[in-house]
């Protein structure tokens, strides 16, 4: 039983999961709806009601004789006439959402009745007036279905009439036979029914042959509405019809959804925990938390995670500042220089950052020591490190003060904090005009990048992740610093600097159990979680072997 429900729950996962076998069920359930009041919106349904002898039973004349064979000779011939007649009564409305015009027909409705002829017919319970005249205008009466309907009602009481007059004696030819009718069908020519609209159409047959035998019974019927219009018998008991399919598709998909989720759909390989646990701290890392917290998410269904980028230095001042019990964590671009020996502290993934010019300044590498030289307003225009000694200003793009990024610049580039703030839009010194630098701030690395790639010799910096569509579309450029990038081999000597190892932060060592303790353990060192770092430029720094190297410098 638990490898069927297994597999049940597998194939709600290649449906696209819950949520899309859900959507489907609606859609399935309004399908038919959708089917009468948008697809096929124009639609004429008919009913049979009535469809019998007329011929008078011999218990009610000559004292229990058959009038055909007994009684008066006008009698007899009215007697066998009557033997051989039906009557069929047809109900016909318009059941669409729109009204029915004659132009929305390419063939009219017709009705045929086997091999009895039309001797007369009349329109009856119409909506309305107007409707019974029109209907009565509309009826045309053909000899064979192929053939055109040119007869009206008008012709068909006049010969009604006629022949009448002669079955009764009341001509010169008394008793001689009356030549039949010609008429094998009624069609409704310019057809026109507003929405919710019905009649009655009564039409009296009679057998071609004056044999003995049962009345038929056949009532066909033929036209076409243009487009997805439909002509429907009431009466047709179809097997398969589009509300019979959904529901069934529905009973199906929602038993199949009830029975998956019977299954465990835990990973064993995870500790899972339930409650709710909130995120913060870096700008840089919470993109790649939020898919790790998804991740979990789908594994412990009982735990809900949510993030907030608030910076490194905010998050980390959050922690130390909340409860004990307060089911909050924070992410931290490197060592939190206030609150690191206070808390508790787990290496998550290596971090590179760039120092990033716009590609118009035309540099491929710096050197540190420029760098802050620029930082101190020693160098405030391009011309002076490039061969280009075209007038360029220098203007550096920098992150706010909780910014952990901006910490590890000061810390492992500038070996100082950064100059004094001076522009507002990073293209002059609009904020403070005596300042060294034209130096702005923006709250997140995206920011950051948006403004070098679009302000002429902007210079910043940022996480590889935050630059990279920049990078592709050849608006910005990231330095190498004194000719070298980051390589975690040589990262223990004195390589490149601008790189730090995220930590995760915790008021103290989360209990066994808790949702903080398994899910700090689950973005640690989990496959999942791992992948999902991995994806962005991260590098975890559990590995199989252990903790990674590099992860021990920082």
């Amino acid at each position: 039983m638990e490898a069927v429900l297994e597999l049940l729950r597998r194939l709600v996962e290649f449906l696209g999961g819950v949520g899309p076998v859900l959507f489907g069920i609606v859609l399935l359930l309004v399908a038919p709806y959708v089917d009468r009041l948008l697809v096929r919106r124009k639609r004429i349904s008919f009913r049979v009601l009535y469809n019998s002898k007329i011929g008078l039973g011999p218990e009610q004349h000559n004292g229990g004789a058959d009038p055909a064979e007994h009684g008066p000779p006008q009698l007899r011939r009215v007697a066998r006439l009557l033997g051989r007649m039906s009557i069929v009564v047809i109900r016909i409305r318009n059941s669409g959402s729109y009204d029915i015009d004659p132009d929305d027909f390419e063939r009219p409705l017709s009705f045929t009745f086997g091999g009895r002829l039309v001797w007369n017919a009349r329109v009856s319970d119409a909506s309305t007036d107007k409707l019974r005249e029109h209907l009565r205008e509309s009826l045309r009466f053909f000899p064979e279905e192929d053939q055109p309907a040119k007869d009206g009602l008008v012709t068909v009481r006049q010969r009604l009439s006629d022949r009448m007059a002669r079955w009764l004696g009341a001509s010169s030819v008394q008793g001689q036979d009356v030549a039949e009718p010609a008429w094998h069908g009624v069609r409704l020519d310019g057809l026109r029914m507003k929405r919710g609209q019905k009649a009655k159409l009564v039409v009296v047959l009679r057998e071609p042959d004056s044999g003995e035998g049962e009345i038929t019974k056949v009532v066909g019927h033929s036209g076409k509405l243009k487009d997805a219009g439909l002509i429907q018998d009431e009466r047709e008991n179809r097997r398969v019809t589009l509300p019979r399919v959904t529901v069934a598709l529905v009973i199906v998909l929602s038993a199949l959804l009830v029975l998956s989720q019977l299954s465990d759909p835990r990973d064993p390989t995870v500790a899972c925990a339930s409650g709710e646990l909130r995120v913060v701290g870096s700008t840089v890392f919470m993109p790649a938390m939020r898919a790790v917290a998804d991740e979990y998410e789908k594994v412990c269904g009982d735990a809900r995670i949510l993030t907030e980028a608030t910076g490194s230095i905010g998050g980390v001042r959050r922690v130390a500042e909340a409860g004990a019990n307060a089911n909050l964590i924070a992410v931290s671009d490197g060592k939190s220089k206030v609150h690191h020996d206070r808390l508790h502290a787990e290496k998550l993934a290596i971090v590179t950052f760039h120092v990033v010019v716009n590609s118009g300044v035309g540099l491929a590498t710096l050197s540190v020591d420029d760098l802050r030289k620029i930082n101190k307003g020693d160098y405030t225009d391009w011309s002076r490190l490039r061969d280009d000694k075209t007038p360029l200003p220098i203007r550096i793009v920098s992150r706010d003060q909780d910014s952990g990024t901006r910490d590890l610049y000061e810390q492992q580039v500038l070996r100082t904090g950064e100059n004094v703030l001076s522009s507002n839009e990073c293209l002059d010194k609009d904020r403070n005009p005596s300042a060294p630098v034209i130096r702005c701030e923006r709250q997140d690395n995206a920011e950051v990048i948006h403004k070098i790639s679009t302000i002429p010799g902007a210079i910043g910096y940022a996480d590889a992740a935050s630059l990279a569509e920049a990078r592709k579309a050849g608006t910005v450029t990231a330095l190498t610093l004194d000719g070298e990038a980051f390589d975690p081999e040589t990262a223990a000597q004195a390589g490149y600097p601008f790189w730090t190892v995220e930590h995760l932060y915790a008021k103290e060592r989360p209990g066994a159990g808790s949702l903080a303790a398994s899910f700090m353990d689950f973005a640690r060192s989990h496959a999942l979680a791992q992948v999902r770092l991995a994806e962005v430029g991260f590098d975890p720094c559990v590995t199989k072997e252990g903790l990674e190297e590099a992860c021990e410098l920082r």
